[in-house]
């Protein structure tokens, strides 16, 4: 297998608090995501995940750790080596709205990162590439003059996918990219990047709560909670043959389309009862024991250490 486009390993991020507490966001996270791949990554809010995704971007400093792009270290200082790296990643953001400067129209809000990372293009040329993103991703190219109040939640993201792939890419970060929009329009927006996908040979971290919309999308799939790894497995072994307790309660919360069926899966329903502990103060050993209906002594004593099972990672005890 080629070297990845992307590597990360034992990342930890450690968060100080105003009070003095420590927070431990993420703990020896690693993984490897290459060329025109997807790996989803899926956990219950204050997971990480978000985490995650701005440790690789540098905008927030590991406490340990390394990640490497095309098989080189990324350096904060390297002014030139970020500059590409930029180029290279966009991102996706959960809030489309937000995502966009209300002052600004469309068209100017899609050409602004071709302006700030490839002003030799040219005036002329930005513009052109972003009506012809525009109509990318099923929008009107005459729509550039209008503001982003102007637009449904649904075109908001679109835009901001266009935007997102003006500088053309090779690694799209999506945090949470439509879980603020409805489930109709959900599917419309990633069958849109599924295409764009395929035909840009792009790789996509897609980070998401909702296992449904992961399923649509992924590869790969790593599992986090409470800043560790659970599991990391193609998608159709994970969705099939879950192995960590975790990531079967995840699938036991999907909803069902059929509400008959709903009704009788939640009737079933008995995994991962109670809350998600405080990252302040994280469970000792395994820290999904106070949930997890298999735990034992050794749950409560030792962090599993995350080890290959039949082709995946699981870092349970009793896989």
């Amino acid at each position: 297998m080629d070297s990845p486009l992307l590597a990360v390993d034992n990342l930890s991020v450690r968060f100080r608090l105003k009070t003095g507490q420590a927070l431990q966001a993420l703990t020896d996270v690693s993984l490897a995501l290459q060329a025109g791949e997807t790996l989803g990554v899926v956990g219950e809010s204050g997971c990480g995940k978000s985490t995650l995704a701005r440790a690789i971007l540098q905008l927030v400093a590991p406490a340990q750790g390394e990640i490497r792009w095309q098989g080189k270290p990324l350096d904060p200082h390297d002014r030139a080596g970020m500059k590409a790296f930029r180029r290279a990643v966009q991102c996706i953001f959960q809030d489309p709205l937000d995502a966009l400067n209300p002052r600004m129209t469309v068209g100017h809000s899609i050409q602004e990162p071709l302006r700030a990372l490839r002003p030799e293009l040219g005036k002329a040329v930005i513009r052109q590439r972003a009506d012809e993103l525009l109509q990318a991703v099923g929008l009107e190219s005459g729509m550039r003059n209008r503001y982003p109040h102007e637009f449904s939640g649904g075109q908001c993201q679109r835009i901001g996918i266009a935007r997102a792939l003006s500088v053309e890419p090779q690694l799209i970060l999506c945090d949470e990219p439509v879980s603020a929009l409805d489930v109709s329009i959900q599917r419309q927006v990633v069958k849109l990047l599924a295409n764009l996908q395929r035909e840009r040979h792009l790789a996509l971290l897609f980070i998401s709560h909702d296992l449904g919309v992961v399923r649509e999308l992924s590869d790969r799939v790593l599992v986090l909670y409470l800043g560790r790894i659970m599991e990391v497995a193609d998608a159709g072994s994970l969705y099939a043959t879950p192995l960590h307790p975790y990531t079967r309660m995840l699938l036991a919360a999907m909803p069902l389309a059929d509400p008959q069926q709903e009704r009788e899966r939640l009737a079933k329903v008995k995994v991962g009862a109670g809350e998600l502990p405080s990252p302040l103060n994280p469970p000792s050993g395994c820290v999904f024991h106070t949930r997890c209906p298999q735990a034992d002594n050794i749950c409560r004593e030792q962090v599993p250490v995350l080890r290959e099972t039949d082709g995946r990672q699981v870092a349970c005890h009793f896989a």
